[in-house]
């Protein structure tokens, strides 16, 4: 979901992610007319391993209170059986999904996945229809 939505934290992580979606996308829409399709993959937290081999610098005592604290709290001390995400499903659902004619764009997995890309994409919908008036504003008058 790395793609879709942004997590205190995670910044640069976000930057490669939000620029391969747009990337895929495009490209998506240059090579459909030769029944060529692309997938991007967004899997929500999955029990790998990962989140326990992270190792962490000093806590800087500005952070501590706010977004980033909290995110680095989460981090520090989650315990991955909330992770919901079974890998092997993850897999077989990926394997399926390569098997369609017209497979999805976007793969959304898992539904901490479904529900945060559901929570951003509304919020940004909201936000973008509160600017329709000023969007449309700028044009040239005839």
């Amino acid at each position: 979901m790395g793609g879709q939505v942004g997590i205190p934290t995670h910044s640069s992580y976000h930057a490669g992610k939000w620029g391969l979606e747009g990337f895929t996308e495009s490209v998506s829409r240059e090579v459909s007319d030769f029944n060529i399709h692309l997938t991007l993959v967004e899997p929500g937290a999955t029990r790998t391993g990962f989140a326990s081999a992270l190792q962490y610098t000093t806590e800087t005592t500005v952070y501590r209170d706010n977004a980033v604290g909290r995110t680095r709290h989460y981090l520090e001390t989650a315990d991955e059986s909330v992770f919901t995400g079974d890998p092997a499903k993850l897999a077989a659902a990926i394997d399926d999904t390569t098997r369609h004619p017209r497979p999805p764009l976007r793969l959304t997995l898992g539904s901490d996945t479904y529900s945060a890309i559901h929570a951003a994409l509304t919020e940004r919908l909201t936000a973008l229809e509160t600017q329709k008036d000023l969007a449309e504003s700028v044009a040239f008058t005839h």
